[in-house]
């Protein structure tokens, strides 16, 4: 009897422009949950992904509106304004400038999950300027089985009262997860500012996840070129690292 591995669920929070180029080659075995509140965005979306799932709300630790604030460069927009003192050091500045301001309806994605209306997260991609916090608040006992988490992040506080990588990890530490992988953003005249991070749940995690489970935890790991625990420990808790 052939079996398959069920598909690895992502959810992309702050999907415009579609999934990742590094996810592509494995569309077939992945199952993308977009959240979108534009909604010429969200309907581009819809038409590019078909099998896909496309949400045309923001993402929060409440079932609330947020005033959107849309800066000159639309990458640049957040649910919370810009920290203009931070931000006049560099030469960037200009393009967090506020043009103007749209209500954004949000929830939280366990809410959406207990509805029925979206599954649960295998892994997550959070893109939101300032706001990672409070999507991941709102995932709330659902991280418990999540894999991994690449979001996009601040040592400094680019936007107002904001959390930062350190908040993130505290937090998510709770849940089982570590920090495997950072990646600075070079967009602030040499210094690290905003990174990209990556988290999966720790290696005694893995251990306990079984064969669909860790075929993910494969795949996912592979597209965020992280290194595969099975490489380090491939027969238990007692293996040793051999030197280099």
């Amino acid at each position: 009897m052939v079996t398959t591995t069920p598909k690895l669920c992502l959810v992309d929070v702050g999907g415009a422009g579609g999934l990742q180029p590094k996810w592509l080659p494995h569309a077939q075995r992945i199952m993308p949950v977009m959240f979108e509140p534009n909604p010429a965005e969200a309907a581009k979306l819809r038409q590019t992904f078909a099998d896909g799932l496309v949400l045309q709300t923001g993402l929060s630790n409440l079932t609330e509106a947020h005033d959107l604030h849309i800066t000159r460069w639309w990458g640049c927009s957040s649910l919370r304004k810009p920290n203009r003192e931070m931000l006049r050091k560099y030469r960037i500045a200009p393009l967090f400038e506020v043009q103007r301001t749209a209500s954004v309806a949000c929830t939280r994605y366990d809410t959406l999950h207990a509805a029925g209306e979206v599954p649960a997260p295998d892994a997550i991609k959070i893109d939101v300027q300032g706001f990672e916090y409070e999507v991941l608040q709102g995932f709330g006992g659902l991280l418990q089985g999540c894999l991994g988490i690449e979001l996009e992040t601040h040592l400094y506080p680019l936007y107002q009262d904001q959390k930062l990588l350190h908040h993130l990890v505290a937090f998510l530490a709770d849940f089982g997860f570590v920090l495997r992988a950072l990646a600075p953003v070079p967009s602030f005249d040499g210094d690290v500012v905003e990174v990209d991070a990556w988290f999966t749940k720790n290696i005694h995690a893995w251990r306990q996840l079984d064969p669909s489970r860790q075929e993910k935890f494969r795949l996912m790991s592979q597209v965020w070129n992280l290194l595969d625990y099975a490489r380090i420990d491939p027969n238990g808790p007692h293996t040793q690292l051999a030197p280099a």
